[in-house]
């Protein structure tokens, strides 16, 4: 009975562990396929946003190697691509502003006459979010800093409670660095009243830490705001009613459900088994 029950087990980890594992790879070749994609065109069939998306990379990829002469000319024709390029239809004022300022601000640190390696790679980073915003509305690469943002709003928020305030300054430089690297990406996405609301928040926390003593009670309730802002942006609020961090057609949930009836299955399979192997054993029993 215990070897029936074991091999069930067995089977039952073995299957799930499979139908993760092709969830993993299933997410992972979408997103390189979506990313990689671009590279792939010839550059005469290049839509312009296209090309815009192949020069953020390499801007970005050309600083991470220290190749910043090579760099700064990407990033100077990609300034002039954006500049010659009508916005795509409903992109805010906002965000064009915020796309173009992103790319001057990079430009001129490029500019500088002292090479500063963690700012030019910060400003590279800055705009290849941005634009990658701009051209892969759907998945872009700033909603994978959803979980950091969540750290450090969690951090925050225990660092407030233990009224920790030294700590608490630490942390918030640290979300107020991430929140200035992909604000510029946001703004492609987010509403005018979120942005604005995230400026607001910010630039009180920003007073709050400058002061001598914190008011607690007005950045505790600050950061509940800030946190709920951040899910309404990161994930939207249609998506709670799935799962925490999980999108109505994420593979991972559609393989969380394949699952679960598989399991049900694979459980009423052995129920059967182990129960028709107990009835045989007790017709044996009672003949003679």
């Amino acid at each position: 009975m215990v070897r029936g029950g074991g091999r069930v087990v067995k089977k039952i980890i073995v299957l799930v562990g499979i139908m993760f594992l092709c969830a993993v790879l299933y997410t992972g070749w979408s997103v390189l396929d979506h990313r990689v994609f671009s590279a792939r065109v010839p550059e005469q069939t290049m839509s312009v946003y296209e090309k815009m998306d192949v020069l953020s990379q390499d801007v970005y990829q050309l600083t991470k190697e220290g190749k910043y002469p090579e760099a700064k000319e990407k990033l100077a024709s990609l300034g002039a691509l954006f500049a010659e390029t009508k916005p795509p239809k409903g992109l805010s004022i906002e965000a064009v502003n915020a796309l173009s300022d992103t790319i001057i601000k990079a430009k001129r640190s490029f500019a500088a006459a002292e090479v500063e390696p963690n700012r030019l790679l910060w400003h590279s980073l800055q705009v290849r979010l941005a634009i990658d915003s701009l051209t892969h509305e759907k998945q872009p690469l700033w909603r994978n800093y959803y979980s950091s943002y969540q750290e450090h709003i969690n951090k925050m928020m225990l660092l407030g409670a233990g009224r920790k305030q030294a700590e608490f300054s630490r942390a918030f430089s640290q979300n107020l660095q991430l929140y200035q690297t992909l604000k510029p990406a946001i703004t492609v996405a987010a509403s005018a009243q979120q942005m604005e609301a995230l400026y607001s928040i910010y630039s009180f926390l920003l007073q709050e830490t400058r002061k001598a003593e914190y008011n607690w009670e007005a950045v505790t309730n600050a950061l509940t705001e800030l946190n709920r802002l951040v899910d309404a942006i990161f994930v939207g609020e249609d998506r709670s009613v799935f799962a925490p961090g999980m999108p109505p057609d994420s593979p991972f949930l559609i393989i969380a459900l394949f699952a679960s009836v598989i399991l049900t299955s694979l459980g009423y399979v052995g129920w059967r088994k182990y129960k028709a192997e107990q009835d045989t054993k007790q017709r044996k029993r009672r003949e003679p």
